[in-house]
């Protein structure tokens, strides 16, 4: 039988021993290290950021919330939140309106694209996390994969490794993109050369040329790819440093 593993943020693993107690306990091989996205990896595709109630709430008002998945959005092609609690009971300890609550909800999903999955408690969050696990690993012959390259890898494996650095291609999109035109040059010659086309009004904007032929791509992927390919590496440097 396949092991299963996961990795898992050393803050959360400090201060969630029963989830990972769970974990070993179903034979799931657990490493715990310090992650700079994301409470657990699932795998190459999906990060999972763990919050209860009282901490969303406390994310919200302190501003980490939409840091965090903005950061989330960009490291994983499947980025997922699970919402642990009950967050009307959360509320009776704030002066927090629901609809704040709700409207943060809605921007994480449709701004983000961020999956956001509710559980009762932290005994149903790590099931969850084992579930997720199963469906990647076993189902879905995934891997967990942090940047960082195993030069030991197959060079098929390494130049879809290159690839899924780009901001939003994940390692499915990025195999397609290599299908399509069959070297990793090839591909960043055409995120880099690719056109995009603004309406009239400026609202809609439409990929052309031979990227429309690869599923999962769009103008938002080619915007960042072509402002990390065009950027001046000097100039962002001293931008970032004022």
């Amino acid at each position: 039988m396949n092991e299963l593993k996961i990795c898992v943020d050393s803050n959360e693993a400090s201060n969630r021993h029963d989830i990972l107690n769970y974990l070993r306990l179903s034979g799931v091989i657990v490493n715990v290290q310090k992650l700079t996205v994301c409470d657990y990896i699932i795998s190459d595709r999906v990060g999972v950021e763990r919050k209860d109630a009282r901490d969303f709430i406390s994310s919200l008002k302190d501003g980490r919330l939409f840091n965090q998945a903005k950061a989330m959005a960009e490291a994983y092609e499947r980025p997922l939140l699970i919402l642990e609690g009950r967050i009307s009971q959360a509320l009776r300890r704030t002066a927090m309106k629901t609809a704040s609550i709700y409207g943060a909800l809605s921007s994480i999903a449709l701004d983000h694209g961020i999956y956001i999955i509710p559980t009762d408690d932290s005994e149903s969050t790590a099931i969850l996390l084992h579930r997720l696990c199963y469906r990647e690993q076993i189902q879905e012959q995934r891997t967990i994969q942090l940047r960082s390259v195993d030069r030991s890898l197959p060079l098929s494996k390494q130049q879809l490794f290159l690839l899924s650095g780009f901001h939003q291609i994940g390692s499915t999109l990025g195999e397609n993109l290599l299908k399509k035109f069959d070297t990793p040059i090839r591909v960043i010659e055409a995120l880099s050369e690719a056109d995009i086309h603004v309406s009239t009004s400026g609202k809609t904007k439409r990929l052309v040329g031979p990227l429309t032929e690869v599923n999962g791509i769009g103008p938002t992927i080619v915007e960042y790819a072509q402002t990390l390919l065009k950027s001046n590496y000097n100039q962002a440097c001293i931008e970032e440093d004022k």
